[in-house]
This record gives C-alpha cells, structure tokens and sequence, in this order.
C-alpha cells in the first residue's frame, strides 16, 4: 500500500498522486464520496463506496439473496398506506 504525502490547498483541495490515481483507475472528473469515521478520513471511488455498501449488507444478512424483493415488498407496502390514507 502506496503511502504518499499531500498539502491541504487553498479551499481544502488536495491532489491525489498519480500512483495512488493509477492504482484505483480514477480519472479527472471523477466524483469520490469522502468519509470520516474513527478518527480517519476515507476517499472512495463510486465503486468503491457501492462495494463497501455491498460487502457491509452482506456482513448483515449473509448474502445479497432477496434483497430486491424485500425493498419492492416494503415499498408496495409503503405505498398501499399512503393510499389507504389519501
């Protein structure tokens, strides 16, 4: 793992090295989603944050299995209250 040293710019810019941009295949233009949690900060890659998303709802339920189902069944659901209400 590539340990590199940035400056935080004018308006809370950095500049990501290109080893680090190469290794992730990040291209200018590209939108990262920045986190903080534990006292660090995590740039992710769309990709990346969907499969951290993905790996965590598998840590949860064991799979991604009915996963679609489960949500569309909520939001039938959800929607049969509204209009029972309406």
């Amino acid at each position: 793992m590539p340990t590199e040293t940035v400056i935080l710019g004018e308006s809370g810019r950095i500049v990501l090295p290109a080893e680090i941009r190469k290794e992730f295949g990040l291209e200018p233009g590209e939108r990262l989603t920045v986190t903080s949690s534990g006292g660090e900060i995590r740039i992710l890659s769309r990709k990346m944050a969907l499969e951290s998303i993905r790996a965590g709802i598998i840590r949860k339920r064991g799979s991604l299995k009915g996963i679609l189902d489960e949500f569309l069944s909520e939001k039938h659901e959800e929607a049969k209250r509204e209009a029972e209400l309406g």
